[in-house]
């Protein structure tokens, strides 16, 4: 009798783990596509390619009617031009908002005066406590955004912390860097916070309601000690 319930509760625990598992996986697939869809304008090209169908069938019925090329054209005609006209609306707001944003000075890079070996360090300890997204952010991402311009790459950084967290984070970046400021990081377009572009007024705000524990901030003090003995 308890060897049997040993099995079933070792089976219980294999099942626990798996769906565990898959939970985790799920949330990184999810998460991951949800990045792809808000990164420019994946989502109105994915959209358009779902919806083409409809115009396409449209005008195919429409030139099997009447059999006529210019009418069975028109909604295919119709469909483009209001797809064309989403898209300029996204890069005309996109550019009014950066002009606004920084309006005389436009950001180049963070450009951080770390080499690789520093980055891959605190990189390192970042996934190791899975502060960072291991899956969407390589190391090469992670030095890319933080140190070169940023016509060089098309890098992008994902953290999977809280917010305050991830402030207190790019807060001890900041200390490193004379000019570098939290609104840096946001004009950089570079750092997403569980697939969203970050916001200083946001990070400030989820700061200030709940900042994290001082373990916390000894732990991540503990990944930039070593910059001291340089």
């Amino acid at each position: 009798m308890t060897s049997s319930t040993k099995k079933l509760k070792k089976r219980i625990d294999s099942i626990a783990a798996w769906l565990v598992n898959l939970n985790v996986r799920l949330y990184k697939v999810n998460n991951g596509f949800n990045t792809f869809m808000k990164r420019g304008s994946n989502g109105v090209l994915v959209g358009s390619v779902l919806f083409s169908y409809f115009f396409i069938h449209w005008s195919y019925t429409l030139y099997n009617q009447y059999g006529n090329l210019w009418l069975a054209a028109a909604p295919t005609c119709l469909f483009v031009i209001f797809i064309g006209g989403i898209l300029i609306s996204i890069s005309y707001k996109e550019k009014l908002r950066n002009q606004n944003t920084s309006p005389h000075i436009r950001l180049v890079g963070i450009s951080m005066d770390f080499n690789e070996r520093i980055l891959r360090k605190i990189y390192i300890s970042l996934t190791r406590h899975e502060f960072l997204d291991e899956d969407l952010t390589s190391f090469r991402d992670f030095y890319n955004v933080l140190v070169l311009d940023f016509d060089e790459h098309d890098s992008a950084v994902h953290f999977c912390c809280t917010q305050p967290q991830l402030k207190y984070i790019l807060d001890k970046f900041k200390e490193l860097k004379k000019g570098v400021h939290l609104t840096t990081f946001q004009c950089s377009e570079k750092i997403y916070h569980k697939g969203n572009l970050i916001t200083s007024e946001v990070l400030s705000k989820k700061y200030n309601e709940r900042p994290p524990h001082q373990e916390f901030e000894q732990l991540v003090d503990s990944f930039f000690d070593f910059l001291g003995d340089k």
